[in-house]
């Protein structure tokens, strides 16, 4: 198309088939953007005649803390409780590309500091990616994403309910929420283009179809990387009593705040780059740092709204 070409209204920005596209979002945007991206188009490869499939299915990520933080076993339990049953487990380790591509129409309004945060804390160990089976899906309930969705429950620790996974996990904070789940099929799919390769795709859609039960694996998968991590309070205050302690430059900045200096993420930050940094020093640096940082940029608005679980209801 050369310049100054009107476009023809009939022709498409990608190949995703349009009923697959009706089947996974409720909304316009992320149908626009999404359909352009080419993770999306890549999943939807692999599962364009699976929809049903997709739609019975999601994903939860258990983040490194819920691994320092010892919440496997309750995250395990709590979905099990409601139905959500691993039909095939892996684990991930995100990168700074990973990151930004995960979150990218997210995190147009995130801190600069928490950003930063990111890169230090999901990067520092393996990740553990469920795809759930929703054993309580039926043909035209809403879809597994969105039933997990809002299970998970809100943010804000006031308004949640004992029965959100939040609350039975005892999410601390923005960053340290222990899960990471998709909020509609279309998070499912382009998150499975983005993590995994074409065989490994072909893997977990085979597993899907078979009905697999990779309880025991995610079990093992587990068992394995706590076994391979100390564990952690992840306390805030506890953490800046042991960081005066340590001969690092965490150290000093725990030293200077307890002396009553304004301690900011940005020292945090600093002292956690440092060519001289402690690696023991890690998570009671996080713990301090994500108890303190600004989650988001004031007057940025978001890409999209959040698609909740009315958007679905409704059409139902």
């Amino acid at each position: 198309m050369g310049m100054g070409t009107t476009r023809n209204p009939e022709e498409r920005a990608h190949d995703i088939p349009p009923q697959l596209l009706a089947a996974v979002t409720r909304s316009p945007v992320k149908a626009r953007l999404f359909g352009a991206d080419t993770y999306l188009r890549e999943a939807a490869w692999t599962f364009a005649e699976d929809a049903d499939v997709l739609r019975g299915t999601t994903l939860c990520v258990l983040k490194p803390d819920a691994a320092v933080g010892r919440r496997y076993g309750t995250a395990l339990e709590a979905l099990r409780d409601n139905g959500f049953h691993p039909a095939d487990v892996l684990r991930v380790r995100h990168s700074r590309l990973t990151i930004r591509e995960t979150w990218r129409f997210q995190l147009n309004f995130a801190d600069r500091e928490r950003i930063a945060a990111m890169d230090l804390y999901l990067g520092s160990l393996d990740c553990v990616l469920l795809v759930l089976r929703d054993e309580r899906h039926r043909p035209g309930d809403v879809p597994a994403s969105v039933r997990l969705a809002a299970l998970k429950g809100p943010a804000t620790a006031e308004l949640r309910r004992p029965e959100h996974l939040r609350a039975r996990l005892g999410a601390l904070n923005g960053l340290f929420n222990f899960v990471h789940t998709a909020d509609e099929p279309i998070d499912v799919l382009r998150d499975l283009g983005l993590l995994l390769e074409q065989p490994r795709r072909e893997r977990v859609r085979e597993r899907l179809l078979a009905r697999h039960d990779a309880s025991e694996e995610a079990r093992r998968i587990c068992d394995t990387i706590e076994a391979e991590t100390p564990p952690h309070d992840l306390d805030p205050e506890r953490s800046l009593h042991r960081l005066t302690r340590s001969a690092g430059p965490a150290g000093d900045v725990a030293r200077a705040g307890r002396a009553g200096a304004t301690v900011t993420p940005a020292d945090l930050l600093r002292a956690a780059h440092h060519p001289d940094a402690d690696p023991a020093d890690l998570w009671d640096l996080l713990s301090v740092l994500t108890a303190t940082l600004r989650f988001n940029t004031p007057g940025i608005e978001r890409i999209f709204p959040n698609v909740l679980l009315g958007a679905w209801q409704e059409e139902r």
